[in-house]
This record gives C-alpha cells, structure tokens and sequence, in this order.
C-alpha cells in the first residue's frame, strides 16, 4: 500500500484483526489491515467513511454522543487546547477551528478573538453555531473562498486522522493561514507505552474505523513540511496518566483517568512529564508559521 503522505510504496502490516468501529465495545465483523510506513512511520488503512457520514449525526451517535450534549462532554477537554495554544496568540486575531464539533473550544475563543470562523461536517452542529454568530463552513475547501489568507490562527485537534490524506489537510490550512499565520494541529498517536504493555488487546481499541490515519512525530512533522510551513515543531502531550495504564492492566478496557490511592500526584505528574520527554505520549501536537 502506498503511503498518502510521502508516497513510499514499502509498509509493513503491523496488526491484522478486529478493530473498534465507534464507540467502545462495537468492533468490525471482519479482519483489518493496519499498514506502517517504513519511511515516515503512519500507520494507516482503508476503511474509508463517505463524506456524507460526517455530515449527519449518524457519526456523533455511533460514538456513543449526542450532539445535544456536545458541551457536557466536551468542555472539560478545553483547558488541554489551551495548554497546547496558550491563550496569548487570539487577542484581536481571526480564528479559525477545524473540526469545531459543537464549539466548546471556539465558545471560549470568542471573546478574545475578532472573528471566528468554525469548519465542521456534522450539520446540527452548524446550524447550531450559526446562530451564535460563527462563520461556519462545512470543510476547510468552502472556507477557502471566503478566508484563503485571511486567518492568522488555524487550530484543528483529533481531526486530521479521519481525513482522506493528512498532507492535502495540511496544503488547506496553509492556504487559510495569512502570511505569518499561525497552525496547531493535534492528534492522538499510537501510545507506545500501552502497546508495548497490552499488546493486540490495546491495538484492537486503539485502531478503529473512523481512524484512517495514526501520525507519530516523523508523519505529521513531513506533513506540515509538505503542506509548506516553516518554523515546524511537534510536542509530545500525555492527556492520561499512569492509573490509565494500571486500570487497563487490570481491568481490560479503557476507564479514563482513574485514581488510585498508591499513585501520589507527584508520581503522576513525573510519570506523564517522563511520557513526554520519551516520546512514548498519547499525543502530538505540531506548531507552524506559514
């Protein structure tokens, strides 16, 4: 299978087997394929979504949301965005969010952006964000003819491993980033400090259908390089910490952040910090500058 991204045609299977589609607990009926680039290191594979599936709320309620309690769910996620934007780069900037779902993360913008413009499929969510006064498109392609250029901070978070090809994502936000504009983009990675712990059992929920795409540094750092961006750095993030790992140790499934009485804060604190400076986090994020 040839890499979308660089192109390189040798990949190696790296797990064959039943694989989550949507929410926990729902799996495929039939074995997939998921190929690792030997030469920009994505893993990846073709369990495609039409566009359409995006648009409706069918995705929102096979992973188990819905698209009325978009804000319970998800506000809570803000303050990591934050940690990973700061908040000193929107004051009296144009914004716009890939991927916005509901708008949590642009509810909290708003008020030290300009303008805000949000790109997002899933039309309820639309709808709803129009009438608070957003810009809204469906994808970053119908954006373009209002605001190529235009936008000084382009942020997108868990978006870019559900598209066709991440380099094309990254070639639109470029094209919507004004000259000296600014791109965040964040994605889950493969975790591997729990696939080494947990093996295939880890690897059937961590591959799912929605997924196209796992990125490690190599992958999204070439993809922002293609796409034409300078200035390029990833930062590994670690959202879970390590009663996540105990818990699916023990339990066999995943539980969140769970505490445990015999892992302190501090140890917690170092643990994920550890997780980070490894680069073994469950998470990356790239900063560019067009």
């Amino acid at each position: 299978m040839e890499c979308r991204i660089c192109g390189n045609k040798d990949s190696q299977v790296v797990y064959k087997g039943r694989i989550r589609d949507g929410a926990f607990g729902n799996y495929t009926n039939h074995d997939v394929e998921m190929h690792q680039c030997q030469k920009c290191g994505a893993i990846y594979h073709e369990c495609s979504r039409d566009k359409e599936f995006y648009e409706s709320s069918e995705y929102r309620e096979k992973m188990g949301q819905k698209t009325d309690d978009y804000a319970v769910l998800h506000d809570k996620e803000v303050l990591d965005k934050l940690n990973y934007t700061g908040t000193d780069i929107f004051r009296d900037k144009t914004v716009a969010d890939v991927g916005c779902g509901g708008g949590s993360f642009l509810d909290f913008v708003s008020g030290a952006a300009s303008q805000v413009v949000g790109i997002e499929p899933t039309q309820a969510f639309r709808e709803k964000l129009s009438e608070k006064g957003y810009h809204m498109y469906t994808y970053v392609g119908d954006a373009l003819k209002d605001y190529e250029g235009k936008v000084d901070v382009v942020t997108s978070f868990d978006v870019i491993e559900h598209v066709e090809n991440p380099r094309i994502f990254m070639e639109e936000c470029f094209q919507l980033c004004s000259k000296g504009g600014r791109v965040i983009v964040g994605t889950p990675t493969e975790h591997p400090i729990m696939r080494m712990a947990l093996g295939e059992e880890y690897d059937s929920f961590l591959f799912s259908t929605q997924h196209l795409w796992v990125l490690n540094k190599e992958s999204l750092e070439l993809s922002a390089k293609l796409a034409g961006f300078r200035n390029i750095e990833v930062k590994y993030k670690q959202r879970y910490g390590l009663g996540n790992l105990v818990s699916w140790l023990k339990n066999k499934k995943p539980m969140g952040n769970v505490s445990y009485p015999y892992i302190s804060e501090s140890v917690n604190k170092n643990w994920m910090l550890n997780s980070e400076e490894c680069g073994l986090a469950d998470y990356i994020v790239v900063y560019a500058e067009k």
